[in-house]
């Protein structure tokens, strides 16, 4: 592949670096035949296991169509999962209750060790070590972007002092943010100016960015030499082209 600049015109070599681009999901509504279609989830495998037992058991259903009565082969259904949740059984089939679940994570020498969920973030503190150069953020894949933002008068004016003097030293603030479970985020406090209005935009990240191919800095780099362009008097050829096409067109009796 060529990289090119108005400097330089040289060949170089591509390769995915250690993260992944996050491209933006569009809407997306389903046709056919001018009718809307909708995707839903269907269940292709199931099974049942007998309680206290840990018994798979065979199932028989019968289906019948409520208008007539009749009976209609399941090769000729769809099983339509409309709602579904949550639940935690042992090896014998029986549900036990998630309270009474103890997590243990794994460690590489095959250890066990107890731990317990992240609690739900419920504030995002940011000391003031904890605000760093805005480039720094460049480093992370963002996962997620969320607005933050108030409808109090009080609040939106401590927003924008605070969003004012982040911008002017050019930086932005980290902290860590969760949403339970077992993961946690680096959590970046963004400001930013746009249209006369401002904003906080609050981006989560859980990995950098890996460069595999970072390249020396030469000791010494030689300037290239700029081919002065000449002068241009005469229009593009391709407008030429057009013009000349119009005319003959024209031209027709």
């Amino acid at each position: 592949m060529r990289f090119i600049t108005s400097d330089i015109e040289v060949e170089v070599k591509t390769k995915k670096a250690g993260n992944e681009l996050v491209v933006p999901k569009p809407q997306i509504a389903m046709k056919a035949n001018d009718k809307p279609i909708q995707e839903i989830r269907v269940v292709a495998e199931k099974r049942f296991l007998w309680r206290g037992e840990g018994v798979q058991l065979a199932s028989l259903t019968k289906l019948v169509n409520p208008k007539d009565e009749k009976e209609v082969a399941s090769t000729e259904a769809l099983e339509i999962l409309d709602r579904y949740t949550y639940k935690y059984i042992d090896a014998e089939g029986n549900e036990v209750d998630k309270e009474e679940i103890q997590y243990f994570a794994i460690q590489p020498d095959g250890t066990e060790t107890e731990v317990r969920p992240f609690q739900r973030s419920e504030e995002i503190r940011i000391p003031e070590e904890n605000w760093i150069p805005s480039t720094t953020i460049d480093e992370f894949e963002i996962v997620n972007v969320y607005e933050v933002y108030s409808t109090k008068e009080e609040v939106i004016r401590k927003l924008y002092e605070e969003a004012e003097k982040r911008l002017k030293q050019d930086q932005i603030g980290i902290a860590t943010f969760s949403f339970g479970g077992f993961t946690s985020y680096y959590a970046f406090l963004v400001p930013y100016f746009k249209d006369g209005k401002f904003g906080w935009l609050l981006k989560l990240s859980d990995r950098k960015t890996q460069c595999n191919y970072p390249l020396d800095v030469p000791a010494k780099v030689k300037v290239p030499i700029r081919e002065v362009p000449t002068l241009q008097t005469l229009p593009p050829i391709q407008a030429l082209v057009v013009a000349t096409k119009k005319k003959k067109k024209t031209a027709q009796p």
